[in-house]
């Protein structure tokens, strides 16, 4: 049986989980802007800056059919490769691997795809920084990209739990010895 990761998504601004919105402006709050929210000043000279990313939408599907939110999560994807020129752990193959497996939580991998209309290289979704956006922002900007990649079940679902995992870890101060276990 065939199961496809992405389908093409052309001029629409139906959005929903797993779609990649490519050149996303993401507004950032400059310090300067909360130093004077929390000085309770009126004018800040330099607020927000905008910083262009790849991002994929987490939300639920259907919290965004339903009407249920009026902001979306999203992530930013890097190419494989940038991540492996960022981080020298990502070089061997052994670290791929890790990767590929779902064992490193704060990155999830996508496959690459191909088509006459859109080159997706091997890319890692990365949990590290999440935006919420305003959904109609996305909706006019995904409306704007001629042809967009959609990730598909059970893949969305699959990068929907490696985000809850990344959420749900807890650190103990102490752990079970792991020697003293085995002992008995």
């Amino acid at each position: 049986m065939n199961y496809p990761w992405f389908e093409e998504i052309c001029k629409t601004d139906t959005v929903t989980q797993g779609d990649i919105v490519v050149n996303c402006p993401i507004p950032l709050p400059s310090g300067e802007l909360f130093d004077a929210i929390l000085d309770d000043k009126e004018e800040c000279e330099e607020s927000i800056e905008l910083k262009n990313a790849n991002v994929i939408l987490l939300s639920q599907a259907c919290d965004i059919s339903n009407e249920k939110i009026d902001s979306l999560i999203v992530c930013p994807i890097w190419p494989l490769e940038t991540l492996k020129a960022s981080n020298s752990y990502y070089k061997s193959s052994k670290a791929r691997e890790s990767l590929r497996q779902g064992k490193e939580p704060s990155y999830h991998l996508l496959n690459k795809y191909s088509s006459e209309n859109i080159k997706h290289e091997y890319s890692v979704v990365d949990f590290h920084r999440i935006y919420s956006l305003p959904k109609q922002y996305i909706k006019k900007i995904a409306k704007s990209i001629d042809i967009r990649l959609r990730l598909l079940p059970p893949y969305r679902e699959h990068l929907s739990q490696a985000f809850a995992r990344y959420f749900m870890r807890v650190g103990l101060p102490i752990d079970i010895d792991k020697d003293a276990i085995k002992k008995i």
